[in-house]
């Protein structure tokens, strides 16, 4: 190996170091503290569950019940969420996603209080609502109370009924839910005047400003966040809540679509009918030293007759982006909504992680688990992959056989390097060995990679799903640490300041970088014996780097490396080449020669 060769790769190693200290000063750092300010949270959860919620919680609990005693709210209770339905302004600014928790330790003990709040009434810490106002020139029905017409409460079966009037116009309205996280909202607007009388529906969701929204950067959560909408015919419009807090807004006029609120996993979002012509708005206001991100949209003004009346539906969906929900109202034979499931941020590479989630979707609803979702996924990529596998193996196989030939070359020619790379391109060339066939099976396993470890971390089926033995999410890295004896010394070492993602060594990581070293003594080992010693620092360099990843990712590689090992060591023996692993077993237990 020239000299220039062993600069390269040392330098290449370093650069590979440097790279894995930026990601775990700017990804795994951050997670590692947010998990452990989750694990805090859960603690307290558990405290103060027997005696009072969390002070966020309190507040907000305090104004609904208050609210629902003195009759100015309605309650909700259908199949997916709960909560209440404000009379001020028919305002949908109450719910509680059902079986989604803040933490593992919430959903593992079903802790009421630690289910997903996600809208709440104004006023409090976390203000998010969702209003559907009928305004004129002087007034609005965004502040005006409501006359329920209907028996409460709000349910899958038993829709809410709300009239309000003024002296020229009287409105009707009834909202309905879903089985899901779909209200749908029907005004019936009667001119009771003697004139003519204009009037505008106006759609809006409004989020407090809280610390976490604009100070999460994109590379901890892994998904956009902010306002995102479909605008007509432009799909994937996003301003994330940063811009918004810094004036960036939007007022599109289109036809049709829908403008939501966003995080990873949890939506606000609103839809017009989608023969409307709207207008798309995002932006922000400040009141009161307060900053309200908005997102919604506006309907062209309408003259309505005396005596005549109009109907408008409109719609608000509020809940998790489960891929099979989003899916069911994208396709929807009556009213579809376009797009819908690009909520889910599949990232600029769609084209692929849609794909792959659709198909570990499919093994999931044949195997009943992710987990052996994950496992039989892994075996369909070897399986496409053999043929281009199989020819990287064969051409391992016999670099492996030419071995005493290239090392031979090496030492007659080692003084002519331009001699020695035509005689090894000689030998090359007569044996049929392409070196490349090693490298282009990399191609498609980088893809399968991101593939695999954006659907991990976006999709909100992966969410807080088990494996089996310790691994509770495989969303989230392997809880374990060699550094405390997994579990049995009571130290954490990830809470150590800046090197804490490098201790945080579980036993999946230690168990890939194992199966990593196994399929690497497989390889023709390199010539050069600065270079051998290198590559066996590699294994080691993937099992640091592989302890952030989330626990999914990493099964998935363990398993593909087993599966890989069988395959290379059959092509190989059957190549009538011996192994690191044939010449280990005849070295313990082969025969002794007699002296």
């Amino acid at each position: 190996m020239e000299q220039n060769d062993q600069r390269n790769i040392l330098l290449a190693l370093v650069l590979c170091f440097g790279l894995f200290m930026i990601y775990n000063w700017l990804v795994l750092d951050p997670q590692q503290k947010a998990a452990q300010a989750a694990r805090q949270q859960a603690q307290q959860n558990a405290v103060t569950q027997a005696a009072a919620p969390a002070p966020t919680i309190r507040q907000r609990e305090e104004v609904i019940t208050g609210q629902l005693t003195a009759g100015t709210r309605v309650a909700l209770d259908a199949k997916a969420i709960e909560g209440s339905i404000s009379l001020l302004g028919a305002r949908i600014d109450d719910v509680q996603l059902k079986g989604f928790y803040e933490t593992i330790e919430d959903k593992e003990a079903k802790r009421p209080a630690g289910e997903i709040k996600l809208m709440a009434p104004e006023g409090t810490e976390r203000a998010f609502y969702a209003t559907v106002a009928w305004t004129t020139a002087n007034t609005t029905t965004d502040d005006v109370v409501w006359t329920p017409t209907s028996t409460g409460p709000l349910t899958t079966t038993n829709p809410l009924t709300l009239t309000y009037a003024t002296a020229v116009v009287k409105i009707d309205r009834k909202i309905e839910v879903d089985a899901d996280y779909l209200f749908t909202v029907t005004d019936v607007v009667t001119n009771t005047g003697a004139e003519p009388v204009t009037l505008t529906q106006k759609a809006e969701l409004r989020q407090r400003q809280t610390p976490d929204l604009v100070t999460t950067p994109h590379a901890e959560t892994g998904a956009h966040r902010g306002a995102l909408g479909v605008y007509g015919s432009e799909k994937n419009q996003m301003v994330n809540y940063n811009d918004l807090n810094q004036g960036k807004a939007v007022a599109r006029n289109v036809t049709g679509g829908w403008n939501a609120l966003t995080t990873k996993y949890w939506m606000a979002a609103t839809i017009p009918e989608q023969a409307e012509e709207v207008q798309m708005q995002a932006g922000n206001e400040k009141l009161n030293g307060q900053t309200t991100f908005t997102a919604g949209y506006s309907l062209m003004p309408y003259v309505i007759q005396p005596s005549q009346s109009i109907t408008k539906i409109s719609r608000v969906f509020a809940g998790a982006k489960r891929v099979d929900v989003l899916e069911r109202y994208e396709n929807d034979g009556k009213a579809p909504i376009p797009s819908f499931t690009d909520a889910v941020d599949w990232s600029f590479m769609f084209f692929i992680t849609k794909p792959f989630f659709w198909l570990l979707k499919l093994l999931h609803g044949w195997l009943g688990a992710f987990g052996l979702a994950i496992l039989a996924l892994t075996i369909v990529v070897k399986t496409v992959f053999f043929p281009l596998q199989f020819n990287m193996y064969k051409s391992m196989s016999k670099m492996r056989l030419i071995q005493p030939e290239l090392k031979g070359i090496q030492e007659r020619f080692a003084a002519d390097p331009q001699r020695l790379r035509q005689e090894q391109a000689k030998l090359m060339q007569r044996e049929k060995v392409n070196p490349l066939a090693g490298c282009l099976p990399l191609i498609p396993t980088m893809f399968v990679f991101y593939a695999l470890f954006h659907v991990l971390n976006v999709t909100i089926e992966m969410r807080h799903t088990p494996f089996v033995g310790w691994i509770r999410d495989m969303s989230a890295a392997d809880p374990t640490s060699i550094f405390n004896l997994f579990g049995l010394i009571p130290w954490e070492p990830r809470s150590v300041p800046l090197i804490g993602g490098l201790l945080g060594i579980g036993f999946w990581p230690i168990l890939y970088g194992a199966t990593m070293f196994g399929l690497q003594s497989l390889s023709a080992p390199p010539g050069d014996k600065m270079q051998a010693a290198i590559m066996k620092w590699i294994p080691l360099l993937f099992t640091v780097l592989f302890a952030g990843f989330a626990a999914g990712l990493v099964i998935y590689y363990v398993w593909s490396n087993l599966i890989s090992i069988i395959q290379q060591y059959i092509i190989m023996r059957r190549t009538g080449v011996e192994t690191e692993l044939d010449k280990w077993i005849k070295k313990r237990f082969g025969k002794k020669e007699a002296a």
